[in-house]
Order: structure tokens, then sequence, then C-alpha cells
């Protein structure tokens, strides 16, 4: 991982998912084995969510810096980037880190 320091680490039945201050997400295997490093669009990456109950059709959230939700199908796959807004004294006003992301 060189400089990258992990500041969320995720768990699965087979692997661990761990992202931190940079733009990817890393893929380990539960022996220690570093399986995939897949490119996000953010800068750093501030909180991962998975949904590993749909087998054939994973999903995977991050959140971070700048203020974008990547989702990831197949927990490899970067296919969509959506902006996140509030609303805020009448006014769309965009926030510069998302700190949590989940999957209801």
């Amino acid at each position: 991982m060189g400089d990258v320091v992990p500041s969320v680490v995720r768990f699965t039945e087979d692997s661990i998912v761990a992202a931190g201050n940079s733009p990817h997400l890393f893929h380990w295997g539960l022996s220690g084995q570093l399986n995939e490093k897949v490119s996000s669009k953010l800068e750093r990456v501030q909180d991962v969510c998975l949904n590993t109950k749909l087998r054939n059709q994973p999903i995977l959230l991050a959140a971070g810096t700048p203020s974008e939700i990547n989702v990831f199908l197949d927990l490899g796959y970067l296919s969509h980037t959506a902006p996140f807004y509030v609303i805020t004294q009448n006014y769309f006003k965009t926030h510069n880190t998302i700190n949590s992301v989940g999957i209801h």
C-alpha cells in the first residue's frame, strides 16, 4: 500500500476492504494477500459500505473527498459517481467531505 494510511476497514465473509488517504480501495484476502487495488474518483476515501447479501451482485459504496459517492458493482468496478448535495438556506451547497455512507 506504500504511503497509504487506512482509515476505514470492512470485512466480508472472505475478504477485507481497506481505504484511506488515497483514491484507491484495497481488497485483501483473509491470509493477508492483496487481491485487488481498485481506483475511485475520490481524492481520499472516508467511509466504505458493503452489501454482499446479493451474492450475484454485491454493491460497494465509497464516500469521501470531494463530496461524492462512488458506486462499485461486483466490488471492483466503478459504475457510478454521484455528487452529494444538502439544502442550506434555500440554496444548494456542496460539502467538501462525506464522512459516512450506508446502504439500507
